[in-house]
Formats: C-alpha cells, sequence, structure tokens
C-alpha cells in the first residue's frame, strides 16, 4: 500500500484536509485558527482560557481614572483593596477569551531562547497571545492569566496569576482584507500590591 507524499483528504473520510475560502481554494486561515484553539475531530485544542481586561474610555479616548488616585501624587491606592480597579488606578472591564501564547527573547531572533546576561542587565522577555478574528484589542488593555485545573479547564473562581501590558495588537488579514486572527506583543507586569493573592 502507497502513501501519498501530500495528501489532499484525511485517510477514511474522504474529507478535504484543508478548510478552503473565497473562489480559488486557498485555506481558511480563520477556521484554521478556530481548530488551533478549539480542536475538531481531527485536532486537538491547544487554547488557553484566560482574560482580556479592557480599560474604559471616556468620549475623548482616555483612560477613565479610578476615584482611589490620589490627587497630589497621581498614585492608585495600592496598600488597601480597591473594589472598582484592584490598583490599576484606572476602570476597566474583563471578559474570558481564549489565546494561544508564545514567549519570546527580548533579543532579535532569538525565539524561547534563554540567553545570560550580563550583571546589570534585565532581560525582559515579550510574550505573544494570538486571539480570534473579532476580539479587537487595544494597546491600553491588558491579558490576564489564570490558574488552571488539572484538565486544562477554568477554575471558579477564578484565581488570577499574571497580567500582561499589551504594547502592540497587530491583525493578521487575508481574504478580502478581512481580520483572520490577532497577535499581541506583550510584556509581564510586577505586581506590587499587597492584596494581589486573590
Amino acid at each position: 500500500m502507497s502513501t501519498e507524499l501530500y495528501p489532499t483528504t484525511l485517510p477514511s473520510t474522504n474529507r478535504s484536509m484543508w478548510p478552503v475560502s473565497g473562489s480559488g481554494g486557498e485555506v481558511d486561515l480563520r477556521q484554521e485558527f478556530e481548530e488551533l484553539l478549539y480542536g475538531s475531530t481531527t485536532e486537538v485544542a491547544k487554547g488557553r482560557p484566560g482574560i482580556l481586561r479592557r480599560m474604559r474610555k471616556d468620549t475623548g479616548g482616555n483612560l477613565v481614572v479610578c476615584p482611589c488616585v490620589d490627587e497630589k501624587t497621581n498614585e492608585p491606592d495600592r496598600d488597601s483593596f480597591c473594589q472598582y480597579c484592584w490598583g490599576e488606578g484606572y476602570l476597566w472591564d474583563e471578559e474570558e477569551v481564549v489565546y494561544y501564547k508564545m514567549l519570546v527573547s527580548s533579543h532579535e531572533g532569538l525565539v524561547r531562547k534563554r540567553v545570560p546576561m550580563k550583571a546589570g542587565v534585565s532581560n525582559v522577555p515579550f510574550t505573544f497571545f494570538y486571539l480570534e478574528s473579532y476580539v479587537l484589542p487595544e494597546p491600553q488593555d491588558k491579558i490576564v492569566e489564570i490558574t488552571l485545573a488539572q484538565d486544562g479547564g477554568t477554575t471558579v473562581p477564578f484565581y488570577r496569576n499574571g497580567v500582561y501590558r499589551i504594547s502592540t495588537a497587530e491583525d493578521f488579514r487575508s481574504d478580502n482584507g478581512r481580520i483572520e486572527y490577532w497577535r499581541i506583543a506583550t510584556t509581564k507586569e510586577t505586581i506590587r500590591s499587597t492584596w494581589w493573592q486573590r
């Protein structure tokens, strides 16, 4: 029995290996990305649940300041728990999302490689998050990592264990200019609040 070097259909299903879009028979990147995150009959789900923290803005596009921010220092109250902003200093709303995460070195061209640093030099790695086309993230927003159960599902209540500030949000477009998915570059924040373990 011979096997094709580049098969076009799945064995025993006669189903096309690559979903197509448009009339040219091209791969549908949006559907491929959805199957990457959520899985399909032929692929195991690789997405991870998390939280997108959308910062609230006024009509002028400025971030909405929380009432806990001190007028003199212009700093939020980080010593006591603010039920509105959680020490951010700005008001926000959160929504659950599913993403694919990849750690990237701060050194150009070195992906997932640890590089020894000279004394006194800090290494701030970028982390890329890939999100679905409808999410529409913005640079002021943040990704909040949550602790997952052994099976990969979310725990209730959520336990937040990392916050990533979005540096850039890049939309990847293909079919007639439609957004196929988002790639956002982030840096992890250092949490300096006494109440953070919530």
